[in-house]
């Protein structure tokens, strides 16, 4: 299956510019497509004409991962409604507007897009700006903000792709149309908040000498961190539709140490439905990436900005 990457404005570009130092997302093999216009060298309706004439020419894309501030660009809505009339279905890593860093005409054009985005948008990943908003000197703190978001983008690449060596039973895969499934409702986009968390699996010498063991994998810790880490501000602790994506050494699923069952339960007590990859890595890390899929009126931040949008009017 091939990827489409779409990267607008300077965020949008900044996240799908970190997504593809992944090596196993850059070198997928059919080879990704991407599309990233430059910011100022066009004008919009420029651009906008560029982006619909080399989608036209796009073959064998199904899904696409859109990434864009919501108030970068009057082309994003364009740009979406020419994927689904192509019949591609469209993910859109969403960044939202901080409070108070930005003017309200910020707040009225992310509102405005979020709006018109509806109709042909399958799923909003949501990156908050207001998570780090109160930090000091903020903008420093946005390549690391990136790089969480985009290790988060890069699981689903890699466990929606097709399981490597092991045989399927001993990993869990998830195809990307079932994460389209989980990532939105039958009459209405969802509104997803990313969370993850990863640990050591080995200390330094374990690197050095390959044949010492990992330690015991600790399931319950990397959840209970993951949650502490979501990309939505104000995110009620669930939502409607779960998906975790944990990605361990071989190791571990070898010895079948993989508590299936503690995942669920947990994701469980926390959304009415639950979805679980398991898929390996050759780094001695173990990393959990979980998705929690709302509805618009379940997530204050986005009401909230609805609220400061139309403010005094």
């Amino acid at each position: 299956m091939t990827h489409l990457f779409i990267g607008i404005g300077n965020a949008g570009g900044a996240i799908l510019d970190t997504l593809l130092e992944y090596k196993e997302v850059r070198r997928a093999k059919p080879k990704p497509i991407v599309i990233k216009p430059k910011p100022e060298s066009e004008k919009e309706s420029d651009k906008d004409d560029k982006i619909e004439a080399t989608l036209k020419k796009v073959k064998g894309v199904e899904f696409a991962f859109l990434f864009s501030g919501l108030s970068d660009s009057d082309a994003l809505p364009h740009i979406a409604e020419t994927l689904t009339g192509l019949n591609i279905k469209v993910f859109l890593v969403a960044i939202l507007p901080a409070n108070r860093r930005e003017k309200r005409e910020e707040m009225i054009n992310a509102d405005y897009s979020m709006e018109k985005l509806k109709e042909h948008v399958n799923s909003f990943i949501i990156v908050d700006n207001q998570k780090i908003a109160h930090l000091p000197n903020f903008e420093d703190y946005y390549p690391q903000y990136n790089k969480y978001i985009a290790s988060c983008i890069a699981d689903i690449l890699i466990g929606t792709s097709r399981p490597g060596s092991l045989a399927e039973e001993m990993q869990l895969s998830m195809p990307m149309d079932e994460v389209i499934k989980a990532l939105s409702f039958d009459n209405e986009p969802g509104y997803v908040a990313l969370s993850r968390a990863s640990e050591l699996t080995k200390g330094l010498w374990g690197y050095i000498f390959p044949f010492l063991r990992h330690k015991p994998l600790d399931l319950g810790t990397l959840l209970h961190v993951s949650l502490d880490k979501l990309s939505v501000s104000n995110a009620p602790i669930g939502g409607e539709k779960s998906i975790s994506f944990l990605r361990v050494p071989e190791y571990y699923i070898m010895s079948r140490s993989v508590d299936r069952e503690l995942i669920e339960e947990f994701m469980l007590s926390y959304s009415k439905e639950c979805h679980l990859a398991v898929f390996t890595t050759k780094r001695n890390i173990a990393a959990i990436t979980n998705l929690f899929t709302y509805k618009f009126d379940q997530l204050e931040r986005l009401k909230e900005i609805r609220r400061l949008a139309y403010e005094g009017v």
